[in-house]
C-alpha cells in the first residue's frame, strides 16, 4: 500500500505542475460533483425480511439468476472479506469491510481495505461513487490539510501523468478487484462457470437456515471475470474449489474459495454478508479534504 502512496503523491506532484500551466492557459478547475458534497443517502434498499422466501434452483445458472435478482432487490449489504495467500514461508493476510449499493447501475460503496504484507503493509480507505474512486493511504495527506485523493480512469489516461499511469491505474484495478468480491461478481461468475460437487447441505448460518452448495470452477473459463484467477491460470492453475451458503431469501450469507498453482502458492478468501436491505449511507469525503489530480 505504501508503494501506492508514493506512487499517488509523485503523479499528484506532477500533476501540479501540469495544472499551473493549464491554469495560464485559461484551463478550469475541475468542479466537485454533487455527490461529492453531499453523499448517496439514497434510494434505500429493501430489508431481507420483507422479501419473499423462495426456491433455490439444484443448477449453477438458474441459481446465480435467482440471487442476482435477490441481491439487487436487497439493495444494499455489509460485507467483510478476509484472504490469505502463502508460499513458501511467506503468508499475506488481507481483510476488507464494506457497504455496498447493489440495486444500481453503477457501483457504490465504502470500503477498508487492511493489507497485512509484510514488505508492503497498510489500509487503504476507498468510496466509489458515480464511477469515481476517492482513497485515502494510510491517512498520509496528498497535498496540504488534503488526505484524500479523487481518481478516475480518466485521470489515469492523462498524458501528463504518463509515467505514472501503471500505478494509478493498478490502484483503480486493486479497488475495482476490492469491490467485484465484495458485491459477489467474482462469486457468481466462479459458480455460473462451475458444477457441483455433491447434494447442496441444510446447515445454519448465524441462527438463519442455510443452504451449503459446494463446487468447483476450471480456471480457463474465469477469463475476463476476474483478474487475479485470470492471472492465476496462466501460471497454471487448474481450478478453483469453492463453497457458497444461500439463505431461503435467495441471498448470499457466505461465501469461501481455495486453490492451488503448480508453484505452491495456496489462497483462500471467504466473504460474509450481514445486513441485506438494511439503510446506510455512502458518503464522499468531505470537499475540503480531497485533492484533485490535475485540478
Amino acid at each position: 500500500m505504501r508503494c501506492l502512496a508514493a506512487a499517488v503523491a509523485l503523479a499528484l506532484a506532477l500533476a501540479g505542475t501540469a495544472a499551473c500551466s493549464g491554469d495560464e492557459k485559461g484551463g478550469a478547475t475541475p468542479r466537485q460533483s454533487q455527490s461529492q458534497s453531499q453523499g448517496q443517502a439514497t434510494p434505500q434498499g429493501t430489508p431481507a425480511a420483507r422479501l419473499a422466501d423462495v426456491t433455490l434452483p439444484d443448477q449453477p445458472g438458474p441459481l446465480v439468476d435467482l440471487i442476482t435478482r435477490q441481491v439487487r432487490a436487497a439493495g444494499t449489504v455489509r460485507a467483510e472479506n478476509a484472504s490469505t495467500t502463502a508460499e513458501g514461508a511467506k503468508k499475506v493476510e488481507e481483510k476488507i469491510s464494506a457497504q455496498l449499493r447493489t440495486g444500481t447501475r453503477t457501483p457504490s460503496a465504502q470500503m477498508t481495505i487492511v493489507s497485512q504484507d509484510p514488505a508492503d503493509s497498510g489500509t487503504t480507505e476507498a468510496v466509489v461513487l458515480d464511477g469515481t474512486i476517492y482513497t485515502r493511504v494510510d491517512g498520509e495527506e496528498q497535498a496540504p490539510g488534503k488526505p484524500w485523493v479523487r481518481l478516475s480512469r480518466k485521470d489515469a489516461a492523462n498524458p501528463e501523468l504518463a509515467p505514472f499511469a501503471k500505478m494509478l491505474t493498478g490502484l483503480l484495478d486493486e479497488i475495482d478487484g476490492a469491490l467485484a468480491q465484495m458485491s459477489t461478481d467474482t462469486g457468481l461468475a466462479l459458480v455460473r462457470n462451475g458444477a457441483f460437487k455433491g447434494a447442496p447441505a441444510e446447515e445454519s448460518f448465524e441462527g438463519t437456515r442455510v443452504r451449503r452448495f459446494t463446487g468447483t470452477t476450471e480456471a480457463a473459463k474465469l477469463a475476463g471475470s476476474d483478474r487475479a484467477f485470470e492471472a492465476l491460470s496462466k501460471v497454471g492453475m487448474k481450478e478453483v474449489a469453492w463453497m457458497l451458503w444461500v439463505d431461503g431469501k435467495g441471498l448470499p450469507r457466505k461465501f469461501q474459495t481455495d486453490y492451488t498453482t503448480p508453484q505452491g502458492m495456496k489462497g483462500s478468501q471467504t466473504v460474509t454478508y450481514r445486513s441485506w436491505g438494511e439503510p446506510l449511507i455512502i458518503q464522499a469525503p468531505p470537499a475540503g479534504k480531497v485533492h484533485t489530480i490535475g485540478a
